[in-house]
């Protein structure tokens, strides 16, 4: 028996009366509080080790708990500092979507400066993205995929493109990292 629970038990069980604790009126004392159950050293010894572990069973559940509540805030952070750009991303994309239709209605032998600096600053906006894990969604000859993926129409299949594969891109998708930030919606070949 450790020394702490032997001290613990002999400071119960081992006590003078007060005056204080005795009534002064001898009407005042109520019969059930002077019946007090005596335990021997052995039960109280019981009793304390099982209050004991029932203290520690509880300690563990708590300490269990905050590590989940230290588990979520950092995953809720990470989520943050990997995902928290995304408004941002989707504003952006935007403009260079734009950027790419004004591309698409200058010819590709174009030397004009303005033209070359809109091919210049589109690849700009694209390397940058690409550093921050926003990349377009490839989707034409591919299988059609619905989580990354809307079908606007369907066409028949043809030997070039089999039933259920992207045929024509109508506009494009993004992805910011394994997350779709828009998706690509497309005309997939039918039966």
């Amino acid at each position: 028996m450790s020394t702490l629970l032997r001290r613990l038990d002999e400071s119960l069980l081992i006590r003078e009366p007060m005056a204080e604790d005795e009534p002064s009126n001898p009407d005042e004392a109520n019969p059930a509080e002077e019946i007090e159950v005596v335990l021997t050293p052995e039960e109280r010894i019981e009793e304390l080790e099982a209050a004991l572990h029932e203290m520690e069973k509880e300690m563990l559940y708590k300490q269990a708990e905050v590590q989940n509540a230290l588990a979520q805030v950092a995953k809720v952070r990470s989520e943050g500092t990997r995902y928290g750009g995304m408004g941002l991303a989707r504003r952006i994309v935007g403009s260079v979507e734009n950027l790419e239709r004004a591309i698409d209605h200058i010819d590709e032998d174009d030397d004009d400066p303005i033209s070359s600096a809109l091919r210049m600053v589109h690849k700009d906006f694209l390397a940058s993205l690409k550093t921050e894990g926003v990349e377009p969604i490839e989707a034409l000859g591919l299988p059609f995929d619905p989580a990354k993926m809307e079908a606007i129409t369907t066409v028949p299949s043809t030997e070039e493109y089999g039933p259920g594969v992207v045929v024509s891109v109508l506009e494009s998708g993004w992805m910011i990292r394994d997350r779709v930030l828009k998706v690509v919606r497309v005309v997939v070949a039918s039966e």
